[in-house]
């Protein structure tokens, strides 16, 4: 799965009441669809996110265990990656750690897998 641009506007806005069903590449919507908003619904911002974490099975790896509470800590994170297969992603995410003397959140390795895989491809 390609990663999706590095916007909102990637991604189809949901149906209301979360959002306002633009289409991907379009403007959000607001007042009944009569003003185009500066900004994006949440439930857009929200889609998009998963959307690029999807695009990075490792990122994705990791951001379940955390959701599933399994996983807290980045750590933990490469510990897991390193058993999976994912010893690429694993020893970046140790260096991290290591360079951040030890303070990553599972939530943060998620983040340096996803931007590093859309900076290096």
């Amino acid at each position: 799965m390609p990663a999706p641009e590095n916007s909102p506007r990637s991604v189809d806005c949901p149906p209301s009441p979360l959002g306002c069903a633009a289409s991907a590449g379009e403007p959000c919507l607001s007042h009944g669809g009569t003003r185009e908003r500066h900004n994006f619904h949440r439930a857009r911002t929200a889609a998009w996110e998963a959307a690029r974490i999807a695009a990075v099975p490792a990122a994705q790896l990791v951001a379940d265990a955390a959701a599933r509470k399994g996983v807290r800590h980045a750590k933990h994170a490469a510990e897991m990656l390193a058993a999976n297969g994912f010893t690429a992603e694993a020893e970046r995410i140790r260096r991290a750690v290591s360079d951040r003397n030890g303070l990553m959140s599972a939530k943060q390795a998620v983040a340096l897998l996803v931007d590093e895989d859309g900076d290096h491809g």
